[in-house]
């Protein structure tokens, strides 16, 4: 980061961290954000985009410390409830997803991220029709969240490449859990578009 970088304040950084991650330099956007929470380390923003930062590059577990900043210095940041829920998902930690996704709950049944999680939780247990048509249902109504839409779609359509290799022989037992990363993990993964065979924990 430049000398002038340092006169910037942190809703600035912010701002310069978000365009690069537009821009797809995730680098540029975590030193901007680390350097933001050097002057305002209680800024929830800041750690929710720092985690997302670190999802996107396959860093879940600092991924998720941030989120779990975020949820704690303002617990009304509901898309960093979702996202912490799903990335305690993503490392195979339903429990601790569910906890995270609760606060949730008070949305309504009518609401995207309530939808979202409640697909997901299906998905968690390899109900995978009706987390398709609760994801599909969630992408329908969310108007106001694009990227996450992205983020769904990639799930739904990594659900629809597990299931077209389920044969009707199976459907009672339709996943092979001596292969689980061909399933729930490797689906959940597909949020963040990050191949899991690159990921850094």
């Amino acid at each position: 980061m430049n000398e002038s970088s340092t006169q910037l304040d942190s809703d600035e950084l912010l701002h310069f961290a978000i365009k690069a991650s537009q821009n797809k330099d995730n680098e540029k956007a975590i030193l901007y954000l680390k350097h933001a929470l050097q002057q305002d380390p209680e800024n929830a923003k800041l750690h929710y985009f720092l985690g997302a930062q670190h999802a996107e590059i396959g860093m879940f577990d600092r991924a998720i410390d941030e989120m779990a900043a975020a949820v704690k210095l303002d617990s009304s940041l509901e898309t960093a409830h979702f996202q912490l829920g799903l990335l305690y998902a993503t490392s195979s930690r339903i429990t601790e997803a569910k906890d995270a996704w609760a606060p949730l709950d008070k949305l309504g049944e009518k609401n995207p991220l309530f939808i979202f999680k409640t697909g997901l939780l299906h998905l968690a247990n390899d109900e995978f029709e009706s987390a398709s048509d609760l994801l599909t249902k969630g992408i329908q109504l969310n108007k106001a969240n694009p990227d996450l839409n992205n983020d769904m779609q990639r799930i739904l359509d990594s659900i629809a490449e597990v299931t077209k290799n389920i044969s009707p022989a199976n459907e009672t037992d339709p996943v092979d859990k001596s292969d689980e990363s061909k399933s729930g993990n490797h689906v959940f993964l597909s949020a963040y578009n990050t191949d899991d065979e690159d990921q850094t924990h």
